[in-house]
């Protein structure tokens, strides 16, 4: 007689499926396989039981045909992208979900079972329906939203042979999503660059941080784990450790711009700690210019030399991944790092060491878990799960420890970081000065088309030159008002300019002169303006053989504008004079200074001593 088998046979796995991470078709909670190492940590996920008014649920029986196209049709979108071939993003289908929802929620108000069953009538009435619906920022949607739903409907639409349900009309016949959603340029939405008013501080402070104080943290740290190690060796009270990390930890100052800071309390360290790890987020934003989410993702030894050279060599890139349209573990990409970007890596590697050696993984952000694990976080003993910092994690840092930086504030208000202005800033920076390095700039991104760097970060043409126009204005309009107001002046056309200006006073002379200062500009009157002075440019004089509208950016150097007729220096450039005199006089002090050498820092001494007397002695020019 045969044995007789109770187990019930496996269900067949469905092929489907492979886009879910331990859900099945049928769950009514889909929890979608990670894209890339991003989304391992906390896995997107969707719940189609979501409730339809007056009606239940989706998943009741009788929404069983529309629940099943819904179900292909998001597998279809995570699985392949209808403007790439690429697969979407989990988190990108997540938002795609709750447009759908909101489709179903439409049909279901009017009676419609299929999606097939929508006709052009109905989805115009499904974009005014969302038009009409309240938003964040105000009484309606964005029309940049709108625009997101009918993505959505072009998707239905693209794939409904595969669906066997997807509508049947085209939502944007003959016009972009964009178009039909109206949409202006000035409203797409682009994440904000920091102004240089709060950029410059911000970098320089989180620099000296660095430099300053990390040593002294890490000592602070290993101070107080060793502490604690040592007080549950030998079974001391909680009393008992605590008093001695503090009593430890209060020996320990660290400098800051705030002056000499001595470390209180455990609390205290952990919040310096915090501190530390945003200065490094802000050095390597602002000074490489990688995401968020490359730099959070960056391993311990990832500092190299260029070209098989040795770290101590003046260039060094940064390896890591991108992982923005890439495969689970990123495309292998090397940024440029400049030494302070270099520092901070090393600083990362130092924090993390503890965490990296509990848990054999080598990812430089590892933190316990919580967004303030506090100083227990370095216990030898803490159980607490180890994870890779997050992007969302780090918003909420910079936003909570920035401001122990004192930034100053933008028109009035305190300004408000996110983890994407260092990138915008780093490369509007770079543009602005240099509209010709954008190619090495996208390369630099990891973009794959120039066109991406230009219009995202750097901006359109119209819109990147009206800002370089205003910027280079608002530069002239300040050197003509410096000179006009200056009662000495050196260079070449110092004299002349000290001889033709008008003489303004009374109450409103800086009224006149900022009016006066702007006439010029606006009469096509080229002023360049630079560290070691201005050049008020005239062709027929350029010692650098400029255009006839501009100075030679190629030629256009000190000893080249030092004798040119067109060049002027004003008492703000004193210092730069000052260190040029300073410097060559050390360079011809050295003994073993070639001739060729000597002959030419003796006339570049020559020209600094020239121009600095003309500033500081009476009579004011420079022949």
């Amino acid at each position: 007689m045969k044995e007789q088998c109770n187990d019930a046979p496996e269900p067949t796995p469905d092929a489907r499926e492979s886009i879910l991470l331990g859900s099945r078709w049928n769950d009514v909670l889909w929890t979608f396989r990670p894209t890339n190492v991003l989304e391992q940590s906390a896995p997107p996920s969707i719940r189609w039981d979501f409730d339809l008014p007056g009606a239940g649920r989706f998943t009741d029986p009788r929404f069983a045909p529309l629940l099943e196209s819904a179900r292909t049709f998001i597998a279809l979108m995570r699985e392949r992208s209808v403007n790439t071939g690429l697969a979407l993003r989990a988190s990108t289908v997540v938002g795609y979900f709750h447009h759908l929802r909101m489709l179903i929620r439409f049909m279901h108000e009017r009676g419609v079972r299929r999606f097939a069953a929508l006709d052009a009538l109905a989805l115009k009435a499904f974009q005014r329906w969302i038009g009409s619906r309240g938003g964040r920022a105000g009484p309606t949607l964005a029309p940049t939203t709108v625009q997101k739903y009918l993505y959505m409907l072009v998707y239905l639409y693209r794939y409904r042979d595969e669906i066997g349900d997807g509508l049947t009309v085209d939502p944007c016949p003959g016009q972009s999503a964009g178009v039909l959603a109206r949409v202006r340029e000035k409203e797409i939405p682009h994440l904000p660059y920091t102004p240089d008013d709060v950029a410059a501080p911000l970098i320089q402070r989180a620099i000296d941080f660095i430099s300053g104080c990390a040593f002294e943290l890490l000592r602070a740290r290993e101070i107080y784990a060793g502490v604690y190690r040592e007080a549950r060796e030998r079974r001391c009270t909680d009393e008992v450790w605590r008093k001695r990390g503090i009593l430890a930890l209060r020996q320990i100052a660290i400098e800051t711009h705030r002056g000499s800071q001595v470390i209180e309390s455990p609390a205290e360290l952990a919040r310096f700690i915090n501190v530390l790890y945003v200065a490094c987020f802000v050095v390597l934003s602002y000074l490489v210019g990688a995401r968020a989410s490359e730099l959070l993702q960056l391993r311990a030894g990832c500092v190299k030399p260029m070209d098989g050279g040795t770290v101590d060599q003046a260039l060094t890139v940064i390896r890591g991944a991108i992982f923005k349209r890439e495969a689970f573990h990123g495309r292998a990409h090397e940024w440029v790092a400049p030494p302070e970007a270099v520092h901070a890596v090393t600083v990362l590697e130092a924090l993390s060491a503890p965490h990296r050696i509990r848990t054999g993984r080598d990812e430089l952000w590892l933190r316990s878990r919580g967004n303030w694990p506090g100083a227990s976080e370095w216990h030898f003993d803490d159980d607490r799960t180890i994870e890779v910092y997050t992007t969302s994690r780090m918003r909420l840092a910079l936003g909570r420890f920035a401001p122990w930086f004192d930034l100053p504030k933008y028109n009035g208000r305190t300004w408000r970081l996110s983890t994407h202005q260092g990138r915008k800033t780093f490369v509007r920076f770079a543009a602005l000065r240099d509209r010709s390095a954008l190619f090495a700039i996208a390369q630099h991104l990891g973009h794959r088309e120039r066109g991406i760097t230009d219009y995202h970060y750097a901006g359109s043409d119209h819109a990147l030159n009206r800002e370089i126009d205003a910027a280079i204005l608002e530069q002239s309009v300040g050197g003509w008002e410096e000179m006009l107001a200056a009662e000495r002046l050196g260079g070449r056309a110092g004299a002349e300019v000290l001889k033709r200006r008008p003489h303004f006073r009374g109450q409103r002379m800086k009224q006149d002169l900022k009016r006066y200062a702007q006439t010029l500009v606006q009469a096509g009157l080229t002023l360049g303006v630079c560290d070691w002075g201005f050049c008020v440019y005239r062709q027929e004089h350029s010692a650098c053989t400029g255009s006839p509208s501009a100075p030679n950016p190629v030629r256009r150097e000190p000893s080249t504008c030092a004798r040119c007729r067109n060049f002027v220096v004003g008492p703000a450039h004193l210092d730069y004079w000052r260190s040029q005199v300073e410097r060559h006089h050390a360079l011809l002090e050295e003994p073993a200074l070639p001739r060729q050498t000597l002959v030419i820092a003796r006339e570049r001494l020559t020209q600094a001593l020239a121009i600095v007397r003309s500033i500081e002695q009476p009579g004011g020019s420079h022949a």
